[in-house]
């Protein structure tokens, strides 16, 4: 006669081979972070792009295992506005229990967001926004992979006078540039560096006042548009977001503003896909400055970050049909690196967290986006670490053209033709 085993036992054994199954995948059980994201709401594209990032940069961390041996798994919320970045902040801490919160692709998000987990002390991992204030509050526990302002301001002035003036054949202190901007702390942030930068190397600044104005109510560009043409610039710099960029462009047509450049900087306005979906071909010779596009070099990467970024284009090509975007590459950039960090700490003590992020130093070309990792004490990467590249709207798609040596693209349109001459 056979002896049955109590219950129990029989409940142990079976808890015991789930958990070397789950030991044998590289994984036991779940480990959940909180993610913001604009899903609707004026940044609604952008923000599931983002999301898209996410999910597919998470889905490649669970295939080698997930972090510290878990399963990464996300509680999501949809922040379309500061005070629900706020309010779904504080859910996720206080009802989903995550001491990690990340996202939020936007500057209009991030302060209020990150705020809010600075007063439940959990660690908070920004990895698109790139508002200057946001790493200037003294919070120990907030942290930003992307760059900031001052990195896209320095970087937009050193392309126009590095790779336009000399195309122009203008000398920097030949050369006027206007600046135009959505009125948030995005635009104003990225607007006043690349002021102060272009007045530092001599530029003629014909707007020495930005032309600033809300992104949300402006319907009609014309009374900015009449101002910029009668002060004739060769390059204008706007930063812009989805609808305003498109508005600028029509209206500029529209009144026959002739100027030799456009230069943005950012996964959104110009730089998002919207811009191409509305523009088609008339958008040509629009330059965006972002993560890489097509055209991008993987052997000039290390060789670590060749195979990262190969895998992560062809699993966004494989689920989007597209290459990458920029709001793809900022949230899978950015979720990377916490894999790095949380595989490092094998904890979300706070200041365990912050041993491992202060000890990381990987040269640029290591990770995804031929980015770098190099954190001040203020928990922002270095924007010498952050590599970005210029980017050409050329016939309704986004391509790689500076510098020079990470692409097989050429820069086209320079200077822009007549409206009907950039085909």
């Amino acid at each position: 006669m056979r002896r049955r085993l109590p219950i129990i036992v029989v409940a142990a054994v079976l808890t015991l081979s789930a958990a070397l199954a789950a030991v044998s995948f590289g994984q036991s059980g779940e480990y959940k972070i909180g993610v913001l994201e604009p899903l609707t709401g004026p940044l609604a594209g952008e923000g599931k792009r983002h999301m898209e990032g996410f999910e597919i940069v998470r889905d490649m961390i669970n295939e080698r295992g997930g972090v510290m041996g878990k399963k990464l798994v996300f509680a999501v919320a949809d922040v379309p506005d500061p005070t629900s970045a706020s309010t779904e902040a504080n859910r996720l801490i206080t009802r989903e229990g995550v001491k990690i919160v990340t996202g939020t692709f936007s500057s209009r998000l991030c302060g209020a967001a990150s705020e809010a987990a600075a007063r439940h002390n959990v660690i908070y991992w920004e990895t698109s926004c790139v508002d200057p204030r946001f790493n200037k509050r003294g919070l120990k526990n907030v942290y930003r992979t992307e760059i900031d302002a001052t990195g896209f301001g320095w970087y937009n002035i050193e392309f126009i006078v590095k790779h336009l003036a000399p195309r122009f054949n203008l000398k920097p202190s030949q050369l006027k540039i206007a600046f135009v901007s959505e009125d948030s702390s995005y635009g104003q942030g990225v607007t006043e560096s690349a002021l102060a930068r272009a007045k530092e190397l001599g530029l003629q600044v014909v707007t020495p006042t930005p032309e600033y104005y809300n992104f949300q109510t402006i319907n009609d560009m014309t009374p900015i548009i009449v101002k910029l043409k009668q002060l004739n610039p060769d390059v204008v710099h706007h930063i812009a977001y989805t609808n305003d960029a498109p508005l600028f462009w029509r209206q500029a047509r529209e009144q026959n503003f002739q100027f030799k450049a456009l230069v943005h900087a950012g996964a959104t306005g110009y730089g998002g896909s919207d811009f191409g979906k509305a523009m088609g071909n008339d958008g040509n010779g629009v330059f965006a400055l972002l993560e890489p596009g097509p055209g991008f070099k993987l052997d000039s990467l290390k060789p670590e970050g060749q195979k990262i970024e190969k895998e992560f284009r062809d699993a966004v090509q494989k689920r989007t049909g597209s290459y990458p975007f920029g709001a793809h590459q900022l949230a899978g950039g950015g979720l990377w690196l916490l894999k790095l960090v949380l595989d490092k700490s094998q904890s979300d003590d706070p200041e365990k967290f912050r041993s491992a992020v202060m000890s990381m130093d990987l040269p640029v070309g290591t990770m995804i986006n031929g980015w770098g990792v190099k954190f001040s004490e203020t928990g922002q990467n270095s924007n010498d670490r952050v590599q970005h590249y210029m980017l050409q709207w050329q016939n309704g798609q986004l391509v790689t053209v500076w510098p020079e040596e990470f692409t097989t693209n050429r820069a086209k349109w320079i200077p822009l033709g007549a409206w009907d001459a950039r085909k």
